[in-house]
């Protein structure tokens, strides 16, 4: 799944205005907003599973990676030899801490698969995704240089994907742990 649909970049790139639009080629780029729009935002924003597999002693909590965690549905060791039923843990959905409420404690190579995510995706973030799309859309086609004095010198910024007002929408990156 994507922060925003195919329709909807067409949309903001004006494509009835500007002419054919490849699908393909845009699709291309709908799909791959996700990962940079969720880095700048510092959680995930499109829901989706994930499994992670983390070495434990002992352990009576374990901070997952991805936030929000909207759900943990399994936790077993890698080996299958012990499982820890969900309804057992308590699940931080910000910080991504899971601790265990009654049971063993967490031992060995075990893998927690488990949901994050925003849901709904909100406005702001569908916008910046917009935003991002045809910045992207419009560098690649050499729409956004910004004429510098003198000799008809074009300066185009290198380096960022995700235009400043794109993550002035997304918001302040959540702190993460060192």
């Amino acid at each position: 799944m994507s922060l925003v649909t195919l329709a909807d970049a067409k949309a903001q790139l004006n494509a009835t205005v500007v002419g054919d639009v490849d699908d393909t080629e845009l699709q291309r780029y709908v799909d791959a907003v996700t990962k940079p729009m969720e880095d700048a935002a510092g959680r995930v924003l499109d829901p989706r599973s994930f499994t992670e597999v983390v070495s434990l002693a002992n352990a009576t909590g374990v901070m997952l990676k991805r936030v929000p965690v909207t759900a943990v549905t399994t936790v077993v060791t890698t080996d299958g030899g012990t499982s820890w039923d969900p309804s057992n843990l308590y699940v931080d959905q910000d910080s991504g801490m899971v601790s265990v409420t009654s049971g063993p404690p967490l031992v060995g190579q075990v893998a927690f698969t488990y949901n994050a995510g925003v849901s709904p995706v909100d406005p702001n973030v569908e916008l910046a995704a917009l935003i991002t799309i045809q910045h992207l859309w419009e560098t690649k086609r050499g729409a956004m240089g910004v004429q510098m004095g003198g000799e008809g010198e074009t300066f185009v910024p290198r380096g960022f994907a995700i235009p400043r007002r794109a993550t002035e929408l997304i918001g302040t990156p959540l702190p993460g742990v060192a």
